[in-house]
C-alpha cells in the first residue's frame, strides 16, 4: 500500500541549506560501502544506493546521507551534523551521538527501519513509512513520525514534543519523559501509553510536561502509570480510551473509561528519573602483571628436604553480575616435569592473601606442602571467595608458595602449570 504524507517544512529547509552550503564550499564527501571501523571522517559521509556501511567508534565531522536501499549500522559513533535517509533499507544508531537532526523517510512502498538505541540527538528526530524504535535515548528537540508501520518509544527523554500519526501497526510509549506534549493520532492497532495490552501499568511509566492528545485511534487504547502535567485530550477514539491505574493529570477532556486520574496540584513540580534494568554483568579475573611466569629459583637444601618459595602472579577479580552472587576462584597445579622426570604437585602448598579488597574477597585457607602428608595443590584449592551481597569493587588476591621436595629428587629444572577456575 502506498503511503502518502509530507516531509515537515522545517526539515526541507534544513536539507536545502545543507545542499546549498555543500555546493558553494565544495565540501569533501566520503562514500561508505564497507566496514570503516573507527575512522575519522572529515566532511560528509554518503551511503550509496544499495550499499551497507558499518561504523564502529568512528567520528564524522559532517553529516551522513543514506540513499535508497542503503543500510547504515553505526555503533559508538559521533556525528557533528545530521543523519538523513531516504528510502533506506535501514538505519541503526547504537551508543551514538548526533549533534544535528535524524530523519528517515520512505517515499514509496519500501518498508525499512529506524532503530535508535542509547542515542543522544542534539536536534529533532523525524521518520515516516518505517519501523521506528527509540530506546534508552535522549532527544534534544522533538520526535515526529508519519505513517510509520509501528512506533516504540521506550525509556527515552524528549526535550520538545512527540507527535505520532497514522501508525497502522501500533504505538507503545513506556518510560518516556517528554517536556512538551505527546500526540498519538490515527492508529488502527494497540496504542499503549504506560500500559500493557490488558490495561495494567507497565513497568515503565511516563511523565509528560504538557498535554497528552489521543485522537482518531480505532483500536485498543490504554493509558496507565502516566503523569500528565497538562490536560489529557481525547476525541474520536473508537473504542474510547481505557484508563488503568497510576495516572495523574491536570485535567481530562473527552470520553474515557476506567480509573479516574489523580490530580496535579497547582504549583507542583514533577521530578522524573528512569532507572534502567540492571546489566547482567560478569565475573572476570585477570593477572596483575606482564608475565604469567613464576620463578621459584634454586631450591635450598635443608637438613631433610629441599625447599623453594615464591609468590603467584596476583589475580584481580571483579564481579558485576546482578544480585552480587557468591563466587570463588580455585586453583590446581599439574605435576612438575623435567624431561622424563616427574614430581607430584602434592609437594607444593600455599598461603593465600587479599592484597586489595574492593569486592569483599576472603582469602582461601592455607594448604601445606604434602611433603609429609596431604595432597597439597595437586587437587583444587580455594584461592579466594566472596559471599552473596558483596561489594562491586575489584579485589586483588595472591598467595605465597611453598615447595618442599625429598633430598633424593633428581636434579633439573622442573616446570608445572597452575590453572585458575572461577566458580559461582
Amino acid at each position: 500500500m502506498k503511503r502518502i504524507y509530507s516531509v515537515p517544512t522545517a526539515l526541507v529547509g534544513t536539507v536545502g541549506l545543507v545542499l546549498l552550503g555543500a555546493t558553494a564550499a565544495q565540501a569533501v564527501s566520503t562514500d561508505c560501502t564497507t566496514d570503516l571501523g573507527d575512522q575519522a571522517v572529515t566532511g560528509d559521509l554518503r551511503v550509496p544506493a544499495g550499499a551497507t556501511c558499518v561504523l564502529g567508534g568512528a567520528t564524522v565531522e559532517g553529516s551522513i546521507t543514506v540513499e535508497a536501499d542503503g543500510w547504515l549500522d553505526a555503533t559508538s559513533v559521533t556525528v557533528t551534523g545530521d543523519v538523513v535517509a531516504t528510502d533506506p533499507y535501514g538505519v541503526l544508531l547504537d551508543g551514538t551521538r548526533v549533534d544535528g537532526d535524524v530523519s528517515a523517510y520512505t517515499t514509496g512502498s519500501r518498508v525499512g527501519f529506524l532503530y535508535l538505541n542509547d542515542l543522544t540527538v542534539g536536534g529533532d528526530v523525524a521518520a515516516g513509512g518505517l519501523d521506528v524504535e527509540v530506546t534508552a535515548s535522549e532527544i534534544g528537540g522533538s520526535l515526529t513520525t508519519q505513517a510509520a508501520t509501528y512506533v516504540d518509544l521506550l525509556q527515552t527523554g524528549v526535550g520538545g514534543d512527540v507527535a505520532v500519526a497514522d501508525s497502522d501497526w501500533g504505538v507503545t510509549v513506556a518510560g518516556a519523559v517528554v517536556r512538551g506534549s505527546v500526540s498519538v493520532t490515527g492508529s488502527s492497532r494497540d496504542v499503549l501509553v504506560g500500559a500493557t495490552a490488558d490495561g495494567a501499568a507497565d513497568t515503565w511509566g511516563n511523565t509528560i510536561g504538557q498535554d497528552l492528545v489521543l485522537t482518531g485511534n480505532t483500536a485498543n487504547l490504554r493509558v496507565a502509570g502516566t503523569t500528565v502535567l497538562g490536560t489529557i485530550r481525547l476525541a474520536d477514539n473508537d473504542p474510547a480510551a481505557a484508563f488503568g491505574p497510576g495516572n495523574t493529570a491536570g485535567a481530562v477532556d473527552g470520553e474515557h473509561t476506567g480509573d479516574a486520574p489523580g490530580e496535579v496540584a497547582a504549583g507542583d513540580q514533577s521530578l522524573a528519573v528512569t532507572v534502567p534494568e540492571q546489566r547482567a554483568g560478569e565475573l572476570v579475573w585477570s593477572l596483575e602483571g606482564t608475565s604469567g611466569l613464576v620463578n621459584l629459583g634454586v631450591a635450598e637444601e635443608l637438613e631433610d628436604r629441599y625447599q623453594a618459595t615464591g609468590e603467584i602472579v596476583p589475580v584481580r577479580v571483579q564481579d558485576t553480575r546482578a544480585g552480587d552472587p557468591e563466587w570463588s576462584i580455585t586453583a590446581q597445579v599439574s605435576d612438575f616435569t623435567a624431561g622424563d622426570q616427574t614430581l607430584s604437585a602434592k609437594h607444593l602448598g600455599w598461603t593465600p592473601e587479599v592484597l586489595e579488597n574492593g569486592g569483599d574477597a576472603v582469602a582461601g585457607p592455607a594448604v601445606p606442602s604434602g611433603f609429609e602428608e596431604g595432597d597439597g595443590l595437586s587437587v583444587a584449592r580455594t584461592l579466594a571467595s566472596a559471599e552473596t551481597g558483596h561489594a562491586r569493587g575489584a579485589s586483588v588476591v595472591g598467595a605465597d608458595l611453598d615447595l618442599q621436595l625429598p633430598l633424593d629428587t633428581p636434579s633439573g629444572t622442573f616446570t608445572a602449570t597452575l590453572t585458575l577456575t572461577a566458580l559461582s
